[in-house]
């Protein structure tokens, strides 16, 4: 398996938050890719335009026989099944820019968003000889979007750093506090941009950045992770975790997903 990823600076960091490459060959061990949703949308780019998608506690399955699509409104956990062969690309969006590039979506599942700027950067991609020219394409493409950044942009983009420099370890009434408006202005403001709740996305950043400490810290319990992040009530921790992964949190670290130690 090879798994490669990349973090853009400054400016094209404004639009679009990591992207990353991931090579399965023939014969691997690897059958499977977990999937977490972080609440930043995805352009993904499939070479082979061919596999599955596993989602939800009964492993709903759904074939992917799209070049170019994202995943939108499906339950947790999800992962991506390998037949034989396997190479795709992402580009993950920021956040605050969800609206920009997903707010027409119709529909849930896998959805085909191909046009003719992404079948060309398809293309590129795939034609490409490097690592380096795959990240150089996707900068490029994100440079070529004019993104005229309105007040609620703006503003979805400072409670999101804000979400993310508290390590989610916030509530939405201190969000609303901190930025002196309502929880229903924010929560208006945030749903139209991100495309999520508020509370959803605190949930999930908290529950990510513990899923990236316990991965650098093995020898911390359950016990002391939870309290360390606020939870002093196991069946809450255990429920919150199981919003964002889909399983609980013994069943998680006990088969610890590789593609996740990318984030550590």
């Amino acid at each position: 398996m090879v798994i490669q990823n990349y973090h853009p600076e400054k400016p094209f960091n404004a639009l679009f938050k990591e992207c990353y490459y991931i090579h399965l060959e023939k014969g691997s061990r690897f059958h499977s890719i977990p999937v977490i949703d972080d609440c930043c949308y995805d352009l993904v780019f499939f070479k082979e335009a061919k596999g599955a998608l596993c989602y939800g506690p009964k492993a709903t399955v759904l074939p992917i026989h799209h070049q170019v699509f994202t995943i939108h409104d499906l339950q947790p956990p999800y992962r991506i099944e390998v037949e034989d062969e396997l190479t795709f690309f992402t580009i993950k969006v920021q956040p605050w820019a969800n609206g920009h590039f997903f707010s027409e979506l119709n529909g849930t599942g896998i959805l085909d968003i191909e046009n003719e700027k992404l079948g060309n950067l398809w293309k590129a991609l795939f034609e490409a000889s490097s690592l380096a020219e795959r990240f150089q394409l996707a900068e490029g493409f994100m440079a070529s979007h004019s993104v005229e950044t309105s007040p609620s942009m703006s503003l979805a983009r400072e409670i999101c750093d804000y979400v993310y420099e508290h390590q989610g370890k916030v509530s939405v009434s201190e969000v609303s506090h901190r930025f002196g408006r309502s929880r229903q202005y924010l929560g208006k403001v945030f749903r139209k941009e991100v495309l999520y709740p508020l509370k959803k996305f605190i949930i999930t950043v908290r529950i990510l950045d513990l899923v990236k400490y316990k991965a650098s810290n093995p020898e911390i319990s359950l016990t002391e992770l939870g309290y360390l992040y606020g939870y002093f009530d196991q069946p809450h921790f255990i429920n919150d975790f199981k919003k964002v992964c889909g399983v609980q949190p013994l069943h998680f670290f006990n088969k610890l997903p590789e593609f996740m130690l990318r984030h550590v």
